[in-house]
């Protein structure tokens, strides 16, 4: 029995490790030819961080190309072994084809395991990775940032809308304040400029200079709203290092969203203005040195969870460990599900099985994808529909096994 064993296991890590290579070369050029054009062009960030991205997209590819490639190497290797009648040999020997699956069936249980700690550990540290660089790009020469665009770019407080740009130059711009007063050091409601020319950009200060050209400032002063027209007018833009990043459940490792699980009620409840309170007290008290630094990382934080820490979001954090768990299961599911039709297969008739597998594991895909959609569901819900594909899957691999009893 080892040596059959040996002899299913042999090909099927063969072909998996094929299987995968390649389906991780094409999802890293996709991958690759989709940020290439923000980090080269948009960003002005140096070829050589296209070796750093590269590193960082390989890990999350692999929680795609692994399921996909082994599913591929069950469906090949036990077809070829249909086809050849070897698996007819098999059976009239006595062997049942539960105990001929079982090679792949280990196989798939250990790639799951593997799988899971890709999903739980190294791809989201790859995603943010992959995130910062490209922040981190745009940050370095954040001129790549004033781009025309639907979206408006947020940079020191305030939001800059930009009509067209030629080279330095930017055609209709349109400054809006987040919050009056914030930002610029200016009390206004928009800035409205016919052209602007983008200045030099200090990398110690982090200053960006703007000129701007017949600029129009809006003020509304109660019922009354002034529109000063200035022809020339200097503007300087303050672009912040980011040093927190988005409260997003698949950029965040297991240990760290139970941490934010953890933090996040205490965050929410906290009152930031007494908290800004306490530091201007502190500050003014030479007698408590540190206390003005403390409240002011307690307020930053505190900002950090209410800002970005919604309903919504809460219930994404609490169902991404489930979430994980269930598409980790992909390779075992495919272990039991491939190997019965692969054996559909015929000598003249070599790809039906391979054909209804990819196309039952697109099914099963999709359906993972649509039960994501119910991590925005309150209760229960989510918890039982995300293992749902899995659940249904291996019901009908059972059912494939047992019609597959009398084929060789």
């Amino acid at each position: 029995m080892k040596t059959l064993d040996r002899y299913i296991l042999r090909q099927l890590i063969t072909v998996t490790f094929l299987g995968v290579l390649s389906l991780t070369m094409l999802l890293l050029l996709g991958q690759l030819f989709k940020e290439l054009h923000t980090l080269l062009v948009e960003s002005g960030a140096p070829p050589s961080i296209v070796i750093d991205f590269i590193l960082q997209v390989i890990p999350f590819s692999l929680t795609f190309s692994v399921p996909w490639g082994f599913l591929t190497a069950v469906l090949l290797v036990y077809g070829r072994l249909a086809a050849d009648n070897e698996l007819t040999s098999f059976r009239m020997a006595g062997l049942s084809l539960w105990r001929l699956s079982a090679p792949a069936i280990g196989m798939g249980i250990a790639l799951s395991g593997l799988c899971y700690y890709i999903n739980i550990d190294v791809a989201p540290q790859g995603k943010n990775a992959m995130s910062s660089l490209v922040i981190k790009a745009a940050m370095d020469n954040p001129r790549h940032l004033l781009n025309a665009s639907q979206n408006a770019v947020k940079l020191d407080k305030v939001q800059l809308y930009i009509e067209h740009r030629e080279g330095d130059e930017l055609r209709g711009l349109h400054i809006y304040p987040e919050k009056k007063g914030a930002g610029l050091g200016t009390d206004f409601d928009a800035i409205h400029a016919e052209a602007a020319q983008i200045g030099q950009f200090d990398v110690k200060s982090r200053i960006l200079e703007l000129t701007l050209k017949n600029a129009t400032i809006e003020r509304s002063d109660g019922g009354l709203t002034d529109l000063p027209l200035i022809a020339s007018m200097p503007l300087r833009v303050h672009i912040p290092i980011r040093t927190q990043r988005k409260l997003k459940p698949n950029r965040f490792t297991n240990s760290e969203i139970a941490y934010v699980l953890e933090h996040y009620p205490i965050a929410l409840a906290a009152n930031r203005d007494k908290m800004d309170q306490y530091e201007r007290i502190a500050k003014n008290n030479p007698a408590f040195p540190c206390a003005a630094n403390l409240w002011s990382e307690a307020s930053k934080d505190a900002h950090y969870y209410q800002s970005q820490m919604d309903k919504k979001n809460q219930r994404a954090f609490r169902t991404e460990g489930v979430q994980r768990a269930s598409f980790a299961c992909a390779c075992f599911v495919f272990s039991l599900i491939g190997v019965p039709l692969a054996i559909t297969a015929r000598r003249r008739d070599t790809s039906t099985g391979f054909a209804i597998g990819i196309l039952v594991a697109a099914i099963y895909f999709m359906a993972l994808v649509f039960c994501e959609l119910s991590r925005k569901s309150a209760g229960i819900t989510p918890y039982i529909v995300l293992w749902l594909p899995n659940v249904l899957t291996i019901a009908f691999a059972i059912w494939q096994h047992q019609k597959a009893k009398f084929r060789g």
